[in-house]
């Protein structure tokens, strides 16, 4: 037996219906075990809900069962439930691991290069994690994606491209203070990662961002930092990422949904993003002097 999360489709024929008027037992084979709408679960009585597009059912039943249906119109996408064997006695120790690496990472105690890796490797031989599991989670894609993104932004840097660019954004902000020029990096990196990926967004900007800082006299982290924290704010439009497109359609959502929530919440990352990167390498105040605005984007 398996449990597994449904969409019913748009203009699907279960649309309308009561779950205890289709009779998912006798007509499909499965049994609905759960309900969930945009405004979350829906705790009364399942059969007497009318569905709509959208909805997520749980179904329990057979995996046979769910392979037959797996083409039936009604249904936008199953997903099927997998669980796997969890050995929670060793999660303290895997927590201390956890804990061990980031203090000896962030404390310089050893290269985060050295210290992730021998992380990973104290997981493997204190049996938190097998060998096996561990090549399951490498992700081979990475390294192709690494690979192909690496020499686009030597080119960049060699052929003056990133120069040229950081150019025309220092006549730009010139005379602008170190905090108003972490937003236009993050802005810059928010918007163009709308239309091009993440990874994309971070080598074309990237080594702008290093140029602007060396023509600024400023330290290339906090831009670069910035840039990379934008580059992965793609909530403005559903094309901005592969998981909006994914709940766009079961969720209902508008392109003005999107906008709505996406806009203020950029500008909330946005802002906290360059205060903490100018607190961290520009000696900026942690705390905002409420008391002047000038607090906001002095240097």
């Amino acid at each position: 037996m398996q449990l597994v999360q449904a969409v019913v489709a748009p203009h699907s024929v279960f649309v309308g219906r009561t779950v205890g008027d289709i009779d998912f037992l006798r007509t499909l084979g499965v049994i609905v075990v759960g309900l969930w709408r945009k405004e979350g679960f829906i705790g009364e009585e399942v059969a007497q809900v009318r569905l709509q597009e959208g909805d997520l059912l749980v179904l329990w039943g057979r995996q046979r069962t769910f392979s037959e249906l797996a083409a039936h119109r009604g249904f936008l996408m199953m997903v099927p439930f997998v669980g796997k064997p969890r050995q929670r006695h060793r999660a303290p120790l895997a927590l201390g691991i956890v804990a061990a690496v980031v203090i000896a990472s962030a404390s310089s105690l050893l290269p985060v290069q050295l210290a992730f890796l021998a992380g990973a490797v104290a997981m493997v031989l204190t049996r938190c994690l097998s060998v096996e599991q561990a090549y399951r989670e490498i992700d081979v894609r990475i390294y192709v994606m690494i690979a192909g993104v690496i020499p686009l932004g030597a080119a960049m840097e060699r052929t003056g491209t990133a120069a040229m660019l950081a150019q025309q954004l220092l006549g730009l902000a010139a005379d602008w203070s170190p905090f108003a020029v972490l937003l236009l990096v993050f802005g810059a990196a928010s918007l163009l990662t709308q239309v091009l990926s993440d990874s994309a967004t971070i080598v074309l900007l990237g080594p702008v961002a290093v140029s602007l800082a060396r023509a600024l006299g400023l330290p290339p982290e906090p831009l670069v930092v910035c840039t990379a924290l934008g580059a992965v704010a793609s909530f403005l439009v559903p094309i901005g990422h592969h998981g909006n497109l994914l709940i766009l359609n079961p969720g209902r959502y508008t392109f003005g949904d999107f906008v709505r929530v996406g806009a203020p919440l950029t500008v909330l990352i946005g802002l906290t993003s360059a205060w903490m990167a100018r607190h961290l390498w520009l000696d900026g105040p942690l705390l905002p002097d409420f008391a002047s605005l000038r607090g906001w984007f002095g240097g």
